[in-house]
């Protein structure tokens, strides 16, 4: 397919935006039980936490470019649904079912006081903590999927809900609207937003909308800029104000990736195979860097603090690597061979 050879950078930025969480974890759980102190590798980590927004941002132009010759397609729907299915579940639920027997085992893991919702653990409907505690992002990831399935009935249904959700998020937001319920803080949530832009620059892809390369770059780094200004001057604006500015920094980032940056990368390159092994990698890091940050012995020198934390970050990429070889690539593939065409001819 002519539009494989753009997902090579697409698959770099996944990795850049799994590496910001884990540097984000990582770093709170070394500051926090090592004393690790070193000013530019916090406020990197300050921004990690982003990262979740870049990731839906990417999720919802990868899904949206994707499907597009699809739309107004219902029997496309079922591959759609045993696709996303597959591929979100597989490689998560091991995790889960891990940290479910883990915190069952040894209930002061996570050193934290919060519940845990089996029922969200397991299925990720919206229900509680799930044991996970990053898989908070893939509720909304299964929602926003879910939702999306419209597109494949009707472009008019679909583009008609979309505008009406869109005012209701903002309305809901703007004027506080206490939305109660987990079922509700997930539909009005602000992150939603972020999944959108990211469809919208798909379609602006799809649709030949072309913006010149200087315009497209300038309103990228413009927008990063004022991003990293608020932060770094630590300014005060309206809630949720930085995530949605990083995120439409980033889907500038993304329309240059595939409008201008059509760049082949080898598979073996070290971004590529972070990038291949993201998801794994964001599953996986929280557990791992915990673990290992109680292992380590305490020093007292910075720059050897700063050792253990960048082995710790260096694992996490290698055992994420491994489970994805084994969980994303192998098991993937043989449940998507056995049950694809038993589930997609019923």
């Amino acid at each position: 397919m002519a539009d494989k050879k753009f997902f090579d950078l697409l698959q770099v930025y996944r990795g850049i935006a799994a590496l910001l969480v884990v540097i984000h974890h990582t770093y709170t759980s070394f500051s926090y039980f090592k004393g690790l102190n070193f000013p530019p590798l916090e406020f990197i980590a300050s921004i990690g936490k982003y990262g979740v927004d870049f990731f839906f941002v990417l999720s919802g132009f990868i899904i949206a470019f994707t499907t597009f010759r699809f739309r107004d397609n219902p029997n496309f729907l079922k591959k759609y649904t045993f696709n996303r299915i597959i591929r979100i579940y597989i490689p998560y639920l091991p995790i889960s079912i891990g940290m479910l027997i883990l915190y069952a085992i040894i209930p002061g893991f996570s050193d934290s006081n919060r519940s845990i919702s089996l029922l969200t653990s397991l299925t990720l409907i919206p229900n509680g903590n799930p044991a996970l505690s990053v898989a908070w992002t893939l509720v909304f990831e299964m929602f926003f999927y879910l939702v999306y399935g419209l597109n494949f009935f009707s472009k008019k249904l679909w583009y008609g809900f979309l505008t009406l959700w869109i005012c209701s998020i903002i309305g809901v937001n703007i004027f506080d609207v206490d939305a109660k319920g987990a079922f509700a803080n997930l539909v009005f949530n602000m992150y939603n937003l972020e999944f959108i832009f990211g469809v919208f620059v798909a379609y602006v892809v799809k649709s030949q909308i072309i913006v010149k390369r200087n315009y497209s770059l300038l309103f990228a780094c413009l927008s990063f800029l004022v991003f990293l200004m608020i932060k770094i001057l630590e300014l005060k604006t309206f809630r949720f104000s930085t995530n949605l500015l990083f995120a439409f920094s980033m889907g500038w980032f993304v329309y240059l990736a595939v409008k201008y940056w059509n760049v082949k990368m080898g598979n073996r390159s070290i971004a590529m195979l972070i990038g291949n092994s993201s998801y794994s990698l964001y599953l996986l890091h929280n557990p791992i860097q915990s673990f290992m940050v109680k292992l380590l012995p305490d020093l007292k020198q910075q720059y050897l603090i700063l050792l253990e934390f960048t082995l710790v970050v260096i694992v996490c990429c290698i055992v994420s690597y491994l489970y994805y070889l084994v969980f994303e690539k192998k098991v993937l593939n043989k449940i998507k061979l056995k049950f694809e065409p038993v589930f997609i001819e019923k």
